[in-house]
Order: structure tokens, then C-alpha cells, then sequence
């Protein structure tokens, strides 16, 4: 019994070749005289070389395997990592856009250990010889923003997409900090209790009023780690400082492009945040 892995492959790498080679192999498969049998694997099925090996195989028998699902991908995970060394909303992150792109198990293996790497690139030596408990205060070590560098380098997604999937104070903050840097030009600079201050007077109370400043950064970090939000600010920003200042003012073309195909072309709600900026905040460098 003759077991090819990636069957399609033969006709992706090499050809007429390829497909040569595999025809010998159907016939002697076909062939009653010879002990031969042939399972070809593959992740291709409605492709042009999935169509190719059935024509080839004279329309072999199948048995299709569905891709896995978000519940699928996180029990792998969690299986292989347990559930303390890696948040579980950056388990769940991942798992859910692998199952979205391809349900490939090993894409999210790739790149939750790539995930792992960026965060052991931060901690310092003597915190990677610490022996750390599963109740340990630090657990998880690897969190949301770890995962989303690890998304974004190896999964790149159209900022219109990534957006979509924000959660709705992830939304907020960024029309309101890409509207403050239209308003305001290059050098707009602003605190996190002024940024929070506008998103909640833009929402009238009704979403950002119960965030508390470490939550609003929190929010600020996953926008920067998508790729979505540019700050000009280097090395670590403490948003307990009051006088620390995140730099906003030069946003990149595409994301205000995608905003305005995706949540201000609803009109309404999020078209009222920009409004609000447009209308109530004054036109000065920074506040």
C-alpha cells in the first residue's frame, strides 16, 4: 500500500512530469495482476489539481474530512498548551480566525507558538528561570497582544475585516482617535483620560462610561498590535501618568479608507462619533 501525502503536490511541483508519474501509479493500482493499492491525501478538493487527480484517478473513491472548526481548533490547542500559560481570549482569538481562513490545526499551532516567542522575547532573564505556579499571579504569561503580532505577521487580513471583529469599545476608540488626528493634524497628542473622556461624551454615556483607564489602554494596545492604530509613542506608555501623552496624529490612509467602507458607510452611530469630534473638539495640537 502505497500512502502519498499532499498528492496535489505532484502536479503543483512538477508538471507534466507529475502527472505522468501519477498515471503509472493508477495503473498499476488498476492494474488486477499487481499487489499494488494507492491512498492519495490531500487539502485541495474543489481545486484545478483536485479535478486533475479525479480525472487521472478515473474517479477514485473519496472520503472528505471537513475542516476544523473554532471548537475543534481551541480543544487542539488547549490539549497542547493546557490552559494556564496562554490567555484563553487569545486561545479563542486565534482558534476563531484560523477556523474562519482555512481550519488548518497547524497554521494555529504555528502561530500560537510565535505568539509564545514574542512574549518570551519581552520577559527578562531571570522571569524565564522563574519557576511559576499555575496560580501564580503573572498566568497567564501569554496574552491578547502577543497573539494579535503573531496574527498580524502571519495572518495579514484586510483592515476592513479586522475591524469588523473588534469589540464595539475597540470600535469607538478608533473612530474617535482617527477623527482626533484628521482634526487636529500631525502632531495631535492626547492622554488616555481625555481620550476616554471624549469616547464617552461622543457615546453619551451609554457604552464607555463603566471602562476604567487600564481597560481603555488595553483597548488602545490591541488597536496598535492590529495594525489598525498608529501612536508615535516609543518604548513603554503608562496610562496611570497624567502627563503622559499618546501621540495620534498621523494615522495611515488605508485604515480611514477602511473605516469609512465599513462602519461610516452604516451611517448612524458611528458616523455620530465622528460628527461629535468634527463639532466639539477644539483645533489644537494636543490636550
Amino acid at each position: 500500500v502505497l500512502i502519498l501525502d499532499e498528492v496535489d503536490m505532484l502536479f503543483k511541483n512538477h508538471g507534466g512530469i507529475g502527472e505522468a508519474w501519477f498515471k503509472t501509479l493508477v495503473d498499476w493500482a488498476e492494474d488486477k495482476g499487481m499487489c499494488f493499492s494507492m491512498i492519495g491525501i490531500s487539502n485541495c478538493v474543489n481545486d484545478t489539481n483536485a479535478t486533475r487527480v479525479r480525472e487521472l484517478g478515473h474517479s477514485p473513491r473519496e472520503l472528505v474530512f471537513s475542516a476544523y472548526n473554532e471548537e475543534d481548533i481551541l480543544a487542539i490547542l488547549e490539549q497542547r498548551l493546557g490552559k494556564k500559560v496562554v490567555d484563553h481570549k487569545a486561545l479563542q482569538l486565534i482558534s476563531r480566525r484560523v477556523a474562519a481562513s482555512s481550519g488548518d490545526a497547524r497554521r494555529a499551532l504555528e502561530i500560537t507558538s510565535n505568539a509564545v516567542g514574542k512574549c518570551s522575547d519581552l520577559l527578562s532573564d531571570e522571569k524565564l528561570d522563574m519557576a511559576l505556579e499555575d496560580d501564580d499571579e503573572c498566568m497567564p504569561l501569554v496574552k491578547l497582544p502577543h497573539m494579535m503580532r503573531a496574527i498580524r505577521e502571519g495572518m495579514p487580513m484586510r483592515h476592513g475585516d479586522v475591524i469588523s471583529g473588534l469589540p464595539q469599545a475597540a470600535k469607538v476608540i478608533l473612530c474617535i482617535a482617527v477623527s482626533l488626528g484628521q482634526v487636529w493634524g500631525p502632531m495631535a497628542e492626547i492622554s488616555i483620560s481625555q481620550l476616554k473622556k471624549y469616547c464617552v461624551e461622543a457615546t453619551h454615556h451609554a457604552i464607555m462610561d463603566e471602562l476604567g483607564l487600564g481597560h481603555i489602554m488595553n483597548l488602545v494596545e490591541m488597536l496598535v498590535d492590529s495594525g489598525l492604530l498608529v501612536t508615535g509613542n516609543s518604548g513603554h506608555f503608562n496610562p496611570q501618568d497624567v502627563n503622559a501623552k499618546l501621540k495620534i496624529g498621523v494615522q495611515m490612509d488605508d485604515v480611514e479608507i477602511a473605516l469609512e467602507q465599513s462602519l461610516l458607510k452604516e451611517g448612524g452611530f458611528y458616523q455620530s462619533l465622528v460628527d461629535y469630534v468634527k463639532r466639539e473638539c477644539p483645533r489644537v495640537g494636543s490636550i
